[in-house]
C-alpha cells in the first residue's frame, strides 16, 4: 500500500463492536495456535482502559483487529489480519492506531510479547520501533519462550 491510504483502497479503522465478534474470532481461530475466546473479546470492549479496534473493507467485512491495554504502559494484546489481506498495510494501520492513542492517553511505553519462532512478527514489529527487551521462558501453550519487545514513546507536553 507504499503511497495510498487505507481509505484510498477502501478500508477504514473504527472501534470494534459486539457486531464484530463472530469476524474477529474467525480471524483468530485461524491465525493462532491457541485462540482467544469469545468472551475474551466481549470483555475487553467494555473495559475503559482498552483499545478495540477493527480494520473494515469496503464491503463492511471485518478483516483485521487490535487489542490493546493500558495507562502509563501500554500492553499490546492481540493483533492479527485475515490471511487474504496480510501485506497490504492493514497491520500497519491498525499498530498505527494504537501508537496514537497511547500517545494521546500520554503512555511512556507500549510493549508485546511474540513468539520466539515467529520471525516474521519480529520484524514487522522492529520496523514499527520496538526493540527486543527479554524473554518470559516457556510462555505459549507449548513451553515456547517469548520475546517481549518494547517501544518507548516521547511524551506530548504542551507549550505554556
Amino acid at each position: 500500500m507504499t503511497g495510498s491510504s487505507l481509505a484510498d483502497a477502501g478500508f477504514r479503522i473504527r472501534r470494534m463492536t459486539e457486531d464484530d465478534l463472530d469476524q474477529v474470532v474467525a480471524i483468530e481461530n485461524v491465525s493462532f495456535p491457541n485462540p482467544w475466546r469469545r468472551s475474551f473479546f466481549a470483555s475487553d470492549i467494555a473495559k475503559p482502559e482498552s483499545l478495540c479496534i477493527v480494520a473494515e473493507s469496503g464491503d463492511d467485512r471485518v478483516v483485521g483487529y487490535l487489542i490493546a491495554w493500558g495507562w502509563d504502559e501500554i500492553h499490546l494484546a492481540n493483533v492479527a489480519v485475515a490471511a487474504e489481506w496480510r501485506r497490504q498495510g492493514i497491520g500497519r494501520e491498525l499498530m498505527t492506531a494504537m501508537i496514537r492513542w497511547a500517545l494521546e492517553r500520554g503512555a511512556s511505553s507500549i510493549y508485546l510479547e511474540v513468539r520466539e519462532s515467529n520471525l516474521a512478527a519480529q520484524r514487522f514489529y522492529t520496523g514499527l520501533g520496538f526493540v527486543p527487551t527479554y524473554r518470559r521462558k516457556g510462555y505459549y501453550e507449548n513451553t515456547e519462550d517469548a520475546i517481549v519487545m518494547e517501544r518507548k514513546l516521547e511524551r506530548f507536553e504542551p507549550q505554556q
